[in-house]
């Protein structure tokens, strides 16, 4: 029988409590421990309906298409000549070649190396077919096409498992382009989970003392609005705010402003950025805040990968925020 090694430094004292920071968690995923064998399908959910970060400005130059796999699908990012962004489906429909792999951008189109079939970065429709009329291009020559929107520093995709409209928009945080806040810092990781169960944890306050060894902040107010939420605390002082499964704006006045997305790579991967700024005069840079927020959740990542999900769980009276988060969350699954 294989014998799977405790994770380092969790025996902790007689009373007490909170798994080991480290932070290299996060940032090199071979330093963490995995007990969990079992293979079958963790979660009863499909990948959420949401806007998600699919690449930040600076990865996207202009001419340079980029594959990615995120929505357990191949995708393709390209700047049209524009500027703007565009995401697609990978393949052509045609014979099936990779469009990011030698594919083409001319205006706002994306030509397939293989044989120059031509797809609109907006509609996924082929325009042209060089060897063939363009006014006999069947209608099947398409790939899916993803709405797309550039902010706060990053490219944003709208994933719906049945091709909707988006129905809440991406929020812009001022801080992250203000000459009064410092240059933003991203970090970038991935974890073997999935948006709502990440999401969780905001409604789950005695893992705080479990987990991180500290008590819960107390929510002075929460605010529950259709697919957006509001939480604030520490007499107004720490306001966090929810939009859909994955979007998260957490301020701390006078210390930091911290965006949040939660990409998910396929049902139970998730790739998380996030994106900090200061201000110019505070208490902390970028940077600082950056590592104490790593070095908290690598406490969350072992629990995370190494669970599962439980549909119907047995919980006391003060964990039924639990349950609401989750009846919440159900909007966003087709």
């Amino acid at each position: 029988m294989e014998q799977v090694n405790a994770l380092p430094g969790s025996a902790l004292g007689r009373g007490t409590w909170g798994m080991p920071r480290r932070p290299e968690l996060a940032t090199d995923p071979t330093t963490r421990t995995m007990v969990r064998r079992a293979h079958a399908k963790r979660f009863p959910f499909p990948i959420p309906n949401g806007w998600f970060i699919v690449a930040t400005a600076a990865e996207l130059p202009p001419g340079a298409p980029l594959a990615l796999h995120v929505f357990g699908r191949d995708l393709v990012v390209f700047r049209g000549d524009d500027d703007s962004p565009h995401v697609l489906d990978a393949y052509c429909a045609h014979l099936g070649a990779h469009l990011a792999v030698g594919g083409r951008i001319e205006g706002d189109c994306l030509r397939c190396p293989f044989h120059g079939w031509a797809y609109d970065g907006t509609t996924g429709r082929v325009q042209d077919i060089p060897y063939y009329g363009t006014e006999r291009v069947p209608t099947q020559a398409k790939v899916g096409a993803y709405p797309t929107v550039e902010r706060n520093g990053m490219v944003w995709a709208w994933y719906h498992a049945e091709g909707g409209e988006p129905f809440y928009e991406v929020p812009d945080v001022p801080e992250l382009a203000d000459p009064e806040w410092t240059e933003p810092v991203v970090r970038a990781f991935e974890i073997a989970t999935s948006c709502q169960e990440m999401a969780e944890n905001n409604h789950d306050p005695v893992h705080f003392r479990y987990v991180h060894g500290t008590d819960a902040i107390p929510e002075d107010e929460m605010l529950v609005d259709g697919v957006y939420k509001r939480a604030v605390s520490m007499g107004g002082n720490f306001v966090r705010e929810t939009f859909g499964l994955g979007l998260g704006v957490i301020r701390t006045k006078g210390w930091s402003t911290f965006l949040s997305s939660t990409t998910p790579i396929d049902e139970e991967h998730v790739l998380v950025r996030w994106i900090f700024t200061t201000p110019n005069d505070g208490k902390a840079t970028p940077e600082e805040v950056a590592d104490l927020f790593l070095s908290g959740v690598s406490q969350d990542i072992p629990i995370w990968e190494n669970k599962i999900y439980v549909e119907r769980p047995v919980l006391v009276k003060e964990e039924r925020t639990i349950l609401d988060h989750r009846e919440w969350a159900k909007q966003f699954y087709s």
